[in-house]
């Protein structure tokens, strides 16, 4: 008896075990932000404290020019507003700007970075909405995006100076296998000083999106990387 309830716990110890791996290898990557915060994101500095934002934010305030995001939540570095439930409870509303530490309207002010976890390339080309100023990384205040392996910057991009996104592109094919991060950067408090990002895809040779879960699993194999945090939001 003692044998058979031995052999059970150790079958059912086993099917845990397996269970556990498969759930990890198919967690996920918040790539568009949808979680409407920002897991898988580490921020520094104060130019991140309300983002994500929620919403045309912009077309809120009759700017002219629509955000072009996907889904309900992108990051919007002079944008002030995170939601009709969040934002609500803290008295913002649709179209609310940055503010300086007075509180005046600012929404070039904040400064700060905000760095993914790391993810292996896998495809040929990554793709992503950005917007926002044209504020390079070599240039005395950048406001970009940036593509970081082993600290060093491996690519680059800004916005075009226009609140709308499009969607942009880069060749990653000589990278394939290596680990990365992306950095996003606003270490600018003069006009345009602010980028906007959203909805980061890598793609393969046809140009078809891989799904995040695919790309994560190769990340995740012969390791634990994630935090019980984390697990919890991409069980399935």
């Amino acid at each position: 008896m003692n044998k058979m309830l031995l052999l059970m716990l150790s079958l059912l110890l086993i099917f845990l075990l397996l269970v556990s791996v498969n759930d990890l290898t198919a967690r996920t990557f918040n790539n568009d932000f949808e979680t409407g915060d920002l897991t898988d994101w580490e921020k520094t500095g104060t130019a991140f404290d309300y983002q994500p934002t929620w919403g045309d934010n912009p077309t809120a305030r009759n700017r002219g020019q629509p955000s072009q995001h996907q889904g309900d939540w992108w990051l919007g570095l002079a944008e002030r507003y995170q939601g009709p439930d969040k934002g609500a409870k803290l008295g913002q509303k649709p179209g609310d700007m940055q503010q300086n530490a007075a509180g005046g309207v600012a929404p070039d002010f904040p400064q700060g970075t905000l760095t993914s976890i790391e993810f292996k390339i896998v495809g040929e080309t990554m793709n992503f909405l950005m917007g926002g100023g044209n504020r390079p990384w070599d240039s005395a205040e950048p406001c970009c995006v940036n593509l970081v392996m082993n600290d060093d910057v491996v690519r680059t991009v800004t916005g075009d100076s226009h609140e709308s996104m499009t969607r942009k592109e880069w060749d990653v094919s000589d990278l394939k296998g290596k680990t990365v991060q992306l950095v996003v950067i606003d270490q600018s408090s003069g006009g345009w000083g602010h980028p906007n990002f959203d909805d980061i895809h890598q793609a393969n040779s046809s140009g078809k999106n891989i799904p995040w879960d695919q790309i994560m699993a190769v990340e995740a194999q012969g390791k634990l990387a994630v935090s019980w945090a984390q697990m919890k939001k991409y069980y399935r």
